[in-house]
């Protein structure tokens, strides 16, 4: 399967820009298409984009990389005179608003510290190339404890 096929199993509208390998990371570079987006305040829809800013987010390791998505995420203009926000970002689905990780990358820590202790849990995870603390584990255990 190709990259690119990967990342848009996350998100169709990403588009991978390059990819980069630097002491045992794979960085994924990535563009979202432009298209009609809705304000998160008040609805409206809008493709005037006002600027782009890049988010590092953490997804799941490929072979023996950890991964980072470096996403250029496009911030819109709001057309609504009566909407208090003049701007807007993007909304990315498949992370949780100013999240460093990706949903599917939380649910498998969740699952990986629900079978095990957290510390066990952390060893665990660092051997397939995921970094994190067991206090961080059962932070996300906790949080997915409170959706349910």
């Amino acid at each position: 399967m190709e990259l690119n096929e990967l990342i848009k199993e996350l998100d169709k509208k990403l588009i991978v820009i390059k990819k980069e390998i630097i002491d045992g990371i794979m960085y994924i570079y990535c563009d979202t298409q432009k298209q009609k987006t809705k304000c998160k305040y008040c609805g409206q829809e809008s493709e005037d984009i006002h600027s782009t800013y890049k988010r590092t987010i953490s997804d799941l390791p490929i072979q023996n990389y950890k991964v980072k998505l470096i996403i250029n995420v496009k911030k819109y203009f709001c057309n609504n005179a009566k909407c208090q926000h003049t701007t807007f970002a993007e909304p990315l689905e498949f992370i949780e608003e100013n999240a460093i990780r990706t949903k599917r990358l939380d649910n498998y820590i969740n699952k990986i510290g629900l079978k095990t202790s957290s510390k066990d849990a952390e060893r665990q995870l660092k051997d397939t190339h995921v970094n994190i603390s067991n206090n961080t584990i059962l932070r996300i255990i906790k949080k997915n404890e409170n959706r349910n």
